[in-house]
């Protein structure tokens, strides 16, 4: 089967879009870390999810994959990947030995050996995990996908709802993360003016960025909040929290006449937004797309949770959360800079 599926890999992407991911396959394919190992893949199902749990395969894993609800995914994949005898669970399981989470979808599981989640948003769920968490978002790699690929998503992603990036718009960010500076940075780049809100304590990121300084409003001041909202011709959300713009802000503001995008993991604007008035029904907007973000933006993240898999089946003794150890980090990082087609790019982000 693997074979079949690097096959996939190779007939639709170009050897710079996944360096990464074709080092790693030859590397597991050769050692076998995971041979006899039952893995659990909860990252969002479509077509490029390949690149993430071919490798894990190739490492003698048997991999199921997640498909539950809450979760974006491409019903063409599903069908594909059913076709080529890929296990997919529609239901919560347990008996695995490792989990490579999303979402923090299945922090209730009991692996044998402990979990590696992908998103800032779900690491939160394995605060109190008596197994080895493995953080992929608290890397340097992460800011790849984050501020790269996301940004990227973003603008595609408004485009398949037949709406274009314009100097005449004025756009309000919320969050201004890995994500969020992505965003703002797409969204400066091609001419438009952003505000963003943020916390005063991180304020500095908004200044000297690789397209300039960008307007500060204090997240903690309503008044200034609501201001620049009706200021607003479009907003988008990148906290990477769930619910929180109903929580803090009066939703009347928000709903005369300004777009309402989300990028983040989870609904950002909650309940008592109607699904609606938000673009592509509160889902991000990027996940409307056949590609939600470019592989070669992905890959190194991909690869990075997968590393962190084989990083506790070496380190038993590891509970709760788990730093992505820095040579780890850099040993991928390097064979992006060396043959990604993305390496031109890892400036903007200081990689």
């Amino acid at each position: 089967m693997t074979e079949k599926l690097l096959q996939y890999l190779e007939s639709h992407y170009a050897p710079q879009d996944y360096p990464v991911i074709r080092a790693q396959y030859n590397d597991f394919q050769g050692r076998r870390p995971f041979a006899g190992l039952r893995i659990l893949e909860a990252t969002p199902l479509f077509f490029n999810t390949i690149a993430k749990f071919l490798p894990l395969m190739a490492g003698g894993a048997e991999v199921t994959l997640s498909h539950i609800g809450g979760v974006p995914y491409d019903p063409a994949f599903i069908g594909w990947a059913e076709a080529q005898g890929i296990r997919i669970a529609t239901n919560k399981e347990e008996g695995f030995d490792l989990v490579s989470d999303c979402i923090g979808l299945h922090s209730d599981l009991r692996p044998k050996y402990g979990f590696a989640e992908l998103t800032h948003s779900g690491i939160g769920y394995y605060a109190d995990c008596d197994k080895p968490c493995f953080n992929t978002d608290g890397s340097r790699i992460k800011r790849i996908e984050g501020a790269l690929g996301t940004g990227d998503g973003l603008i595609r992603g408004l485009q398949a709802f037949g709406l274009g990036v314009e100097p005449s718009q004025r756009w309000l960010l919320f969050g201004f993360g890995k994500i969020g500076s992505g965003v703002g940075m797409r969204l400066r780049a091609a001419g438009v003016p952003v505000e963003v809100v943020e916390a005063v304590a991180v304020r500095g990121r908004l200044e000297n960025t690789p397209e300039g300084d960008f307007p500060f409003v204090d997240m903690e001041d309503p008044d200034a909040v609501v201001a620049a909202v009706r200021r607003a011709t479009h907003i988008v959300t990148a906290t990477s929290v769930a619910g929180v713009i109903g929580r803090r802000y009066p939703v009347e503001p928000f709903l005369e006449g300004q777009v309402l995008v989300n990028i983040g993991a989870e609904d950002e604007y909650g309940p008592l937004f109607p699904e609606q008035s938000v673009l592509n029904r509160k889902v991000a907007v990027n996940f409307a797309l056949e590609e939600p973000t470019h592989l070669r933006y992905i890959e190194t993240t991909f690869a990075l949770q997968n590393a962190g898999l084989e990083w506790i089946l070496n380190h038993p003794e590891a509970r709760g959360i788990v730093v992505p150890p820095e040579p780890m980090q850099e040993s991928l990082l390097e064979i992006v800079r060396r043959e990604g087609g993305i390496a031109g790019e890892l400036r903007l982000i200081g990689l």
